[in-house]
């Protein structure tokens, strides 16, 4: 056999020396949340992913007496605090701050308004892109230290441009490749915890009040630029805010430059949404079943998980519930183009997926928040129990743009709407069953209402 050159030998380890930093390498980061919280109220999503920000380069709050300015300052902040310079700011009124503070500190619900993540004393950057950030710039804001806040839109609210209301605020906490599939780590407020807190201070999280790992998750990086749909509803992506700066005090404890005031809030244009062809339940229930089953749902050094009974998903948009005011429960007729698969391992929901019809068949795509399908699994489960059902005579009503979601049993005006989650505004309690005639008038009455601010 012909001995190798050494020299060969060295021009070819020089070569590979050469060419090894031009393959990119797998890399991941999660960020460390000083207060990552579930939203207190079924409006504040957005002060919720506002006070993680915020918490992050802000993370102690000042000893008593200190309270917040009446002008936002370099403070820590609270979905309280957040909650009252938005009634504030609305209002137009003279009235001082601690008198709004002090009612949004006593009982949250009294502050549940919509609105938009203002990040009182950061600076930062609000995207333009129907697409979002690209998959390099969200690395370097991970790197960087600083998470990224995203939203989501739902055409089928009809709500206007320049309205916050019906909006889904996230965040990204971190990023991963090294599977091969670009993936993103993001925190979600939904959904309010059970039991609501009875007090928000005006800084850092409700007393006894923890987000569950169900609020973190991993999803695809398409998915946060294309989330296709939100618990069984067609959504968009809508606006992102990023490179998150705090000012620096300049030294000898001068004031630093004030942040720039942000532009008024305005929605992306987005194209015309194709409406998915629905199919009876028992067919889908049939096709999508099939399909899943041939999904690999394990997850190395986890304990083995297996399907869940899935749930036939009625989404419904606010401008859908509202062309059937007359009849609201019409629009509860046995047909779908969503479902919800719970993933679950030990005896608990672990993960959830979407499968959707479109093309003519049942493909994994959208967002499933796996904490609402860990509440929407137990209430099922309670109710089948003490009238003896079968699990999978039930489905859910999702309406996203009130963060609203039920389990549902039954048809038209025999139907029954079992809330996951607790939301005094449209008098709903979690695990309470209700005719869905009842339940639909309460929701359109929220609507309705929502859509005039």
């Amino acid at each position: 056999m012909q001995a190798q050159s050494p020299a060969r030998f060295v021009c070819c380890a020089a070569l590979l020396i050469m060419t090894a930093p031009l393959i990119a390498r797998a890399a991941s980061k999660n960020l460390v949340l000083t207060d990552a919280e579930p939203q207190y109220a079924n409006k504040l999503c957005w002060a919720a992913t506002d006070v993680l920000a915020v918490n992050k380069f802000y993370p102690h709050c000042p000893a008593p007496p200190s309270t917040p300015a009446a002008d936002p300052a370099l403070f820590p902040t609270s979905q309280a605090l957040e909650a009252a310079y938005n009634w504030q700011g609305s209002s137009g009124s003279a009235t001082p701050l601690s008198w709004y503070l002090s009612h949004c500190e006593a009982t949250i619900g009294n502050c549940n308004n919509w609105g938009i993540p203002l990040l009182h004393g950061l600076t930062y950057k609000t995207g333009t892109d129907p697409g979002g950030l690209d998959w390099e710039t969200m690395k370097q804001e991970i790197d960087a230290g600083r998470p990224v806040l995203f939203a989501w839109d739902y055409l089928s609210d009809g709500t206007s441009e320049s309205s916050p209301v019906g909006l889904h605020d996230l965040v990204v906490i971190g990023y991963s490749d090294e599977s091969g599939t670009r993936q993103l780590q993001i925190w979600d407020p939904w959904p309010v915890p059970d039991p609501l807190p009875s007090e928000v201070p005006a800084c850092g999280p409700a007393s006894g009040v923890q987000g569950t790992q169900g609020h973190s998750r991993t999803i695809d990086f398409s998915t946060y630029g294309n989330p296709v749909s939100d618990m069984g509803v067609s959504a968009v992506h809508a606006q992102d805010q990023w490179d998150l700066v705090a000012p620096v005090v300049t030294v000898g404890g001068g004031t630093p430059a004030s942040h720039p005031i942000p532009p008024p809030f305005q929605k992306l244009p987005q194209p015309p949404q194709r409406a998915l062809r629905q199919v009876r339940f028992a067919e889908a229930l049939s096709a999508a079943l099939a399909q899943s089953r041939q999904l690999d749902l394990q997850v190395p050094g986890a304990a083995p998980r297996s399907l869940g009974v899935p749930f036939p998903i009625v989404g419904l948009g606010f401008q859908q519930l509202l062309r059937a005011v007359d009849n609201p429960t019409g629009v509860l007729a046995g047909r779908t183009s969503a479902m919800l698969f719970p993933v679950e391992s030990q005896g608990q929901v672990v993960d959830a997926f979407l499968m959707l019809f479109i093309d003519h068949r049942w493909q994994r795509k959208g967002y499933a928040n796996v904490e609402i399908t860990r509440r929407l699994v137990d209430v099922r489960g309670r109710y089948a129990a003490q009238q003896r059902l079968p699990l999978h005579s039930f489905y859910m009503v999702s309406v996203p743009g009130e963060v609203a979601f039920f389990v549902a049993y039954g048809k038209g005006k025999e139907a029954v709407l079992i809330p996951a989650s607790t939301d005094p505004t449209i008098d709903a309690v979690a695990g309470g069953a209700v005719l869905a005639q009842k339940q639909f008038g309460k929701l359109l009455n929220v609507i309705q209402s929502d859509l005039r601010r």
